[in-house]
């Protein structure tokens, strides 16, 4: 199975909740100290080998890799990664908190 139903806690207190408000690309792209390039550099290989259970995966490489760098580095330029870390570690914060005021489910 790829997932269970007593396993999604990773997407909803983890990847799902950075992908709400930044989307996959932009969470990976903070996910690495050195952006997009650095994050296809250490993990796509693992990424590629889990994806071909699935199918044929497209390795984030070559002119897939450098369109995404593109706007990814144009958005949130390297040198800034820091800071925008900060801001989306924030916000992380701050929903953890907003779900704390949810009511139980019946």
């Amino acid at each position: 199975a790829v997932v269970s139903t007593q396993s999604t806690g990773v997407m909803t207190g983890g990847l799902g909740i950075r992908w709400s408000f930044i989307g996959p690309f932009q969470t990976a792209h903070l996910n690495a100290p050195g952006g997009i390039r650095d994050y296809a550099n250490r993990y796509s290989d693992g990424i590629v080998r889990v994806s071909k259970e699935f199918g044929e995966p497209r390795a984030m490489a070559g002119d897939t890799l450098e369109k995404m760098a593109e706007y990814l580095e144009a958005e949130m330029p390297v040198e800034g990664l820091p800071a925008t870390l900060q801001w989306r570690n924030d916000i992380l914060k701050l929903l953890a908190v907003v779900k704390q005021t949810f009511p139980a489910k019946p």
